[in-house]
């Protein structure tokens, strides 16, 4: 059985330096196959703060999988956003910003959905492509029918209602639509620090909130997620920083039935 731990918006710079203490016992504990972690590594993408993350990076015993979010643009060092604005990733974090790995069991494709500017003023927002919609509809649909197949961003492809005036990510009507039907299973994302598991169109969207840092919305503590299972079945068990360590806030179990994920 695969376990994955879903981690994100860790925000190197703004770290709660207990939390991420109780993270790394967590990881000890749990010992995962693979942790991934979707988007903002770092607070303002300063060298800095990237030599930090990559030093926790170096730190784990385990794989993990990883990109970027918005907050690993520079924000206020403007001739960097535009003219280099990856520089500090691809020399503290990794190469590439869409890494891609799979396994006899499962299979991650990752995207990156910052942007560097957009045609709206809050630029914390994201967008999906149509090139990468076709890129991973593509890869989705030629994947083996056991695999169990995950796609990582850090922009939300879903919010409860409550939090909708934070915005989806742009493109996500026509991303979902090629996605029916082609073999994605879930979609793994972070960027608005709630933690949450929600179905849609047979896909299981699965939050992380923000795992290390104190920029916390108003009674949403520290979080992360423990994915378990495979194609046919799968618990997601959310994890919250209660006195002074992770414990387990609430599980919820899937089940695939005629291609489609449906909530036990």
């Amino acid at each position: 059985m695969t376990t994955l731990l879903h981690i994100s918006d860790l925000h190197f710079g703004r770290i709660l330096t207990d939390v991420l203490e109780g993270l790394e016992r967590s990881i000890r504990v749990l010992a995962p196959d693979m942790i991934i972690i979707s988007g903002d590594l770092t607070q303002r993408a300063t060298a800095k703060e990237y030599q930090q993350a990559a030093d926790f990076l170096s730190s784990l015993n385990t794989p993990y999988f990883i990109v970027p979010g918005n907050h690993d643009l520079s924000t206020l060092r403007v001739v960097e956003r535009f003219i280099c604005p990856w520089r500090n990733w691809k020399k503290w974090i990794q190469s590439d910003l869409e890494p891609q790995f799979s396994t006899e069991n499962y299979q991650l494709i990752g995207i990156n959905t910052a942007r560097k500017a957009g045609f709206y003023m809050d630029w914390s927002r994201g967008r999906i492509s149509p090139s990468q919609i076709q890129q991973i509809t593509q890869q989705m649909s030629h994947a083996p029918q056991h695999q169990l197949q995950l796609l990582v961003a850090h922009h939300p492809f879903w919010l409860p209602p409550q939090y909708e005036a934070r915005h989806l990510i742009g493109g996500r009507d026509k991303a979902l639509t090629s996605f029916r039907g082609s073999g994605l299973d879930l979609i793994l994302s972070g960027h608005v620090h709630i933690d949450y598991c929600h179905v849609l169109d047979g896909m299981i969207i699965s939050h992380a909130g923000t795992t290390t840092s104190d920029r916390l919305l108003p009674d949403t503590p520290n979080s992360f997620n423990v994915i378990q299972g495979d194609k046919n079945r799968l618990t997601i068990a959310r994890h919250h920083w209660q006195q002074g360590e992770f414990q387990l806030s609430q599980s919820q179990a899937f089940h695939r039935k005629n291609g489609r994920w449906h909530e036990a």
